[in-house]
């Protein structure tokens, strides 16, 4: 048989052609791959990462680089290299194995050797280094004991991957227990459950590595919004926002968040800039900055828009997936300068301002060169230097200016140009809510503009599509794409409403309950009924670094179910909540975004209904998300609209209609008659909850 090659020259993913020069025999996953490996009787290695990875392109140029340990994987195994970002539905299978096989939560690179007859894993790892180093075995040493296991030990073999098997199959029978339905809102419980891990020194939870997390914040600012909060989670909610905004997580020059922090101060990053963190942290901090007023909140959404237009927008008007951590094999380069370069660019007002901000009279903070990390706010640089507030933001904007330039002379970090639709509906949220804060219309048009794409390029005969590369859609979409959108089209909604946008969502519900969801059992599947097999099929419940895409699909289902009248999509959400009742009741901390829709399942929001003629009920519309934030669902549609709610169509033009769960108040048609209902409507929510 003629000697396997490097198959990955054709492939369109930026991750998989770093890949495509090396010496190791690379295969793309396939059925014709697999069928190779059943001939060869050849065990799989499966190796699994992203362009922006900086723990790829180590292992990358550390082993698979190197001719000796290329002619060890090929001699032994057959080797397929998978971008997760192209195959998130192999990621999740092989993740999950890595936390059956080790008991440790997985990462990228994830490492896996599988059985070339099942596909079943038998081993699992992420980063190796090449040669054994503190405690940790070696990559070259790793592929010789595996290839030995594999030949000499077929019962052990066959033994653990029987284990495996029995894994996945306890997991599919395990989230198929019944649960009694309707029981009391487990958001206290979940609320509660966060304190066991916040930093009350320099917020966020746990310890370094240290994430965002913006699941969980986003669950405590809504919380804070209605008034569920104690004084202690309130405190550390202010201080997480705030601490993540003014440190080294944020890039406070060019905008947008790193992945995380290295340390517990958020201060050093892992360089790599992620577009699913900074839609979800665009979405927190515009929220944020709409509930408070406070200028650092919108300077850290308005960051994140500015390192999206920059950076990452595409000619089409949508978004491409990551910018790598490092450059010419150094992490952070592109971010990090010797004080003397700053000194150079700079004049000498903008500088003593910003050694005073940055503390860049101390040591370095990486390396012997300088990540921009705040010491203190620009009010507090401004008193200690005796300026005024205007005469310091000046210095600041004009500083910041010049830093960018100095970056701009140094290579740009590899940007994956893959336009993922999950992640793009993650930004368009955001914007959406950026777009409510003074009637923001360059943020709006973005948004809009994005979901246009979308819906022209990615929805071809009523399925959705998870990606577009090469001018083409790519691969049918996955859950998290349609409910990341849907949810995306129902704050677009709020914002500003267009039938198009209301007729799409109505489509992508429809493909969504034909093409996921268990209806036996409740719940949605990851992948599509006629998606490839793969050993295990999953129903994502747990918050990750991004939402629980069933949860999302729990708040969407019932929040599209009250707005169009349509009682199968709040049966399917209720049905989902049932099933998953067990999981949150378990480990309530992890899956906040389904409690979160049980919640407003067990006490839905207000609904408002305006029909609108000339825009005279636009400032309505302001004071009512002024007034009530975060605890009314509010839709202005014009009187032109042919594509209305149908609890709409009794109205007239200049009324409006307040609704909660499945009862409706009487029209009114006077602003103060409007925030009268909506008083009586909030305050007896909140009684019956016990705020």
């Amino acid at each position: 048989m003629t000697e396997l090659t490097n198959q990955l020259s054709n492939e369109s993913s930026p991750y998989l052609q770093l890949h495509a020069e090396q010496s190791v025999a690379w295969q793309s996953w396939s059925e014709q791959t697999l069928s190779l490996a059943r001939l060869l009787k050849k065990p799989i290695l499966l190796s699994i990462g992203y362009s922006a990875c900086h723990w790829c392109h180590v292992m990358a140029r550390e082993s698979f680089a190197d001719d000796e340990i290329a002619g060890l994987m090929n001699g032994h195994f057959l080797n397929i290299k998978v971008d997760r970002e192209e195959r998130p539905d192999l990621d999740e299978v092989y993740q999950t194995a890595h936390q059956m096989l080790t008991g440790q939560p997985g990462g990228w690179p994830l490492t896996i050797f599988l059985c070339p007859e099942t596909q079943l894993p038998f081993l699992a790892g992420t980063y190796f280094p090449k040669q054994a180093q503190g405690g940790s075995l070696g990559f070259e040493d790793l592929l010789k004991r595996v290839a030995g296991y594999y030949q000499d030990q077929q019962p052990d073999f066959v033994r653990l991957r029987t284990q495996v098997a029995d894994g996945f199959s306890h997991l599919m029978q395990s989230a198929e227990q019944p649960s009694e339905s309707k029981p009391q809102t487990l958001l206290p419980l979940a609320l509660s459950s966060l304190q066991a891990s916040q930093d009350n020194v320099d917020g966020g939870f746990g310890a370094a590595p240290k994430f965002p997390l913006p699941v969980n914040v986003s669950i405590l600012l809504r919380a804070e919004a209605n008034n569920q909060l104690t004084v202690a989670q309130a405190e550390h909610l202010h201080l997480t926002l705030t601490t993540m905004a003014e440190r080294g997580i944020n890039d406070r020059i060019g905008g947008g968040f790193f992945r995380y922090s290295t340390d517990n101060h958020w201060r050093i990053p892992h360089f790599e800039k992620m577009l699913y963190d900074n839609g979800q942290l665009l979405d927190v901090y515009a929220r944020a900055w709409i509930l408070s007023d406070d200028p650092l909140h919108k300077s850290a959404a308005l960051g994140v828009v500015r390192w999206l237009r920059r950076h990452m927008l595409s000619a089409d008007g949508v978004f491409f997936s990551s910018m790598n951590a490092e450059t010419n094999g150094r992490e952070g380069d592109y971010y990090c300068h010797g004080l003397t370069e700053i000194k150079d660019c700079l004049s000498a007002d903008e500088f003593t301002l910003l050694e005073w901000m940055f503390a860049l009279d101390g040591a370095p903070n990486f390396g012997e060169r300088w990540h921009f990390s705040q010491r203190v706010d620009l009010a507090s640089a401004a008193r200690k230097l005796m300026l005024t507030r205007e005469t310091a933001l000046r210095l600041y904007r004009s500083a910041r200016e010049k830093i960018e330039t100095l970056r701009a002379q140094k290579p740009l970090p590899l940007i994956d140009d893959k336009i993922l639709t999950g992640w793009n509906a993650l930004v368009i949220k955001g914007l959406f809510f950026l777009a409510r804060k003074d009637d923001e219309l360059r943020e709006l048009s973005l948004a809009q503009g994005a979901i246009d794409f979308i819906r022209d390029r990615l929805f071809v005969g009523q399925r959705l599509f998870a990606g577009w590369q090469n001018e083409q859609p790519t691969r049918h979409a996955y859950l998290d794409d349609y409910v990341y959108l849907m949810d995306a089209l129902l704050e677009g909604l709020q914002t500003h409403w267009r039938d198009v946008d209301y007729e799409f969502l109505m489509a992508l519900a429809e493909t969504l309950l034909r093409t996921h969801e268990d209806p036996r059992s409740g719940g949605f599947y990851y992948t599509a009924h006629d998606a490839e097999t793969l050993v295990y099929r999953s129903k994502p419940l747990m918050d990750t670094a991004v939402a629980s895409a069933n949860g999302v699909a729990a708040k969407v289902l019932w929040r599209l179910g009250n707005l169009a009248a349509e009682p199968r999509y709040m049966t399917a959400a209720q049905r989902l909540i049932d099933f998953a009742m067990p999981a949150m009741r378990q480990s309530p901390e992890t899956h906040l975004t389904l409690i979160q829709a049980q919640h407003e399942i067990h006490s839905p929001l207000p609904q408002v209904l305006m029909l609108d003629s000339n825009d005279r009920m636009a400032s309505w519309q302001r004071d009512i998300r002024q007034t009530f934030p975060e605890a009314v669902m509010c839709y202005r549609l014009p009187a032109t609209s042919k594509s209305p709610p149908p609890e709409m169509l009794a109205l007239e033009p200049g009324e409006v209609l307040v609704c909660t769960g499945d009862r409706c108040l009487e029209p009114q048609a006077t602003h103060i008659a409007i925030i009268d209902q909506l008083t009586g409507v909030v305050s007896a929510m909140a009684f019956e909850l016990g705020a």
